[in-house]
């Protein structure tokens, strides 16, 4: 008993050194063949579908034997029955057994035999064979020895095989991380520095010294990049680089592990979109001339004397079109504006009192299709850091759809509420809905959820200027709706006191 827990040990050990299944197993052969006095032994692995995926043979033969061997040991002999029946069993005198298969050139006599399976989650991974050239050699207490042998090897053969494949996971992923462009930063909960992939120590300028373990604050002061990866902060925003570049940042919490930063580089965009807010601005800046030339001549025609019933409805029509080609190109000379803002004219601000401005400017709309706008369920002790014009313009754009699109003796209500430290105004009507496709899209410029009603009129730029107005001011816009239910649109603004608490 004491030699079968001495040679377990051994072989547990030997299992630890080697992380390769081939020589970890013939380590293991070898010291089960000594250890029971025997002549040699075998080793074969199997995949899914049983078939033979590697094999070590402790008797040196050629490869074509082997194979030879292996086939015919599998499908006729004994191995194969191991297999078949999955549990061990000796063999004391292979004259008077049928389940050993002599084949032809066999460099060794076998007369007694001893297999057990390798088992791992109820299925046989493997077989181990110890074979003696004289019989009755081996005993049932042996195949108890290579019971346990078998499993603690198929044991360690899937820690093996669950090790290489991590580690061949572990090399695609580095490989991918390496390449990549975008610069990769994983940092723990306290900002210490875990991994840096080459474009990000490009970026932090850090020339491949040695930084994990670091904090971050001690390898670079891009004050943004700290600021987006301090407690609290938005999970993606731009990160300004001192040589003019900019980058988006996208951060990823890992639970009990940190944070995952992946940083673009989106310095094309931001040229292309000042390129187009160039040409926008100086587009409909140009437009304003001619367009109050074309007023100016229809005021002129009807000055010049009689005119036909028909003629004055062709100058209401030109003067309609005229109206909605001004208000266009008031929408994008304001959204143009808003976009080049980079700070606004901030004061303190009561919400209900922005929230009652905007319903004043809105009432003949209202009253002209005989709807009601209503403020329901508000508080009046919202205050909020604001620009007093900007959020007035962004509500009544709000109530401006929920009217337009509201059927005539209908209802309009304002909810002010808040939760969690946001103050939220919600515009809610009961029109034709939104279709779950378009819903998405909604904040787009030029985008028209509900396009088939034509006889609204509208220039598919006010909810992207209530959405921009929103987000200079921190905040966020959101829109539930059903088709032919109505439609609720949320703007959640930041009040005084967590921006207070967030400076703080």
């Amino acid at each position: 008993m004491q030699e079968q827990l001495s040679l377990l040990n051994r072989i547990s050990d030997e299992l630890n050194k080697d992380l390769d299944p081939d020589k970890m197993l013939r380590r293991v052969l070898n010291l089960t063949v000594a250890h029971l006095n025997a002549t040699t032994g075998s080793i074969m692995l199997f995949d899914q579908q049983n078939r033979v995926s590697a094999y070590i043979l402790q008797q040196e033969v050629s490869s074509e034997s082997a194979d030879r061997i292996v086939g015919t040991v599998l499908t006729e002999g004994f191995a194969g029955w191991v297999l078949n029946k999955g549990e061990g069993g000796v063999i004391f005198d292979t004259y008077q057994d049928s389940r050993w298969v002599v084949y032809d050139d066999q460099p060794y006599d076998v007369r007694s035999v001893i297999a057990t399976p390798l088992r791992r989650r109820r299925r046989v991974i493997g077989v181990l064979t110890v074979v003696h050239d004289e019989p009755n050699q081996f005993a049932e207490p042996d195949l108890q020895l290579l019971n346990a042998i078998a499993g603690q090897a198929a044991i360690a053969l899937e820690n093996a095989q669950l090790f290489k494949q991590t580690e061949q996971e572990r090399v695609k992923l580095s490989a991918i991380i390496n390449s990549t462009q975008d610069a990769v930063l994983v940092t723990t909960p306290e900002n210490e520095v875990v991994l840096l992939n080459p474009a990000a120590q490009e970026l932090l300028g850090l020339n491949g010294q040695t930084t994990q373990g670091q904090p971050l604050s001690e390898l670079t002061d891009i004050e943004a990049l700290l600021k987006m990866l301090s407690p609290d902060s938005p999970a993606a925003g731009e990160v300004p680089l001192p040589d003019g570049r900019t980058m988006w940042a996208t951060i990823t919490e890992i639970a009990d592990m940190g944070r995952v930063t992946v940083l673009q580089d989106i310095s094309a965009f931001k040229a292309l979109d000042k390129m187009k807010r160039d040409f926008v601005t100086a587009f409909t800046h140009d437009l304003r001339t001619p367009l109050a030339t074309v007023k100016g001549y229809i005021e002129l025609v009807r000055m010049d004397g009689p005119i036909t019933t028909r003629q004055e409805e062709d100058l209401d029509g030109i003067t309609r079109a005229a109206n909605m080609m001004k208000a266009l190109i008031e929408d994008l000379l304001e959204l143009s504006r808003l976009e080049r803002l980079e700070e606004l004219a901030l004061e303190n601000l009561n919400l209900e009192e922005v929230i009652q401005l905007s319903i004043g400017a809105i009432k003949p709309l209202a009253a002209s299709k005989e709807i009601d706008v209503a403020l329901t369920d508000t508080q009046s002790d919202l205050i909020i850091e604001g620009n007093l014009v900007l959020l007035s313009r962004a509500v009544g754009n709000l109530l401006d759809n929920a009217i337009k699109y509201t059927p005539s003796g209908g209802k309009v209500q304002i909810r002010l509420d808040s939760n969690n430290g946001q103050a939220l105004v919600s515009v809610i009507d009961n029109g034709p809905g939104i279709r779950p496709k378009d819903l998405p899209r909604v904040f787009e410029k030029f985008y028209r959820a509900r396009a088939e009603l034509d006889d609204v009129p509208g220039t598919g730029l006010g909810l992207s200027i209530v959405k921009t107005i929103t987000e200079q001011h921190g905040g966020e816009i959101w829109v539930e709706s059903q088709p032919d239910t109505g439609s609720t649109f949320t703007i959640s603004i930041p009040t005084l006191e967590n921006k207070d608490a967030e400076t703080k």
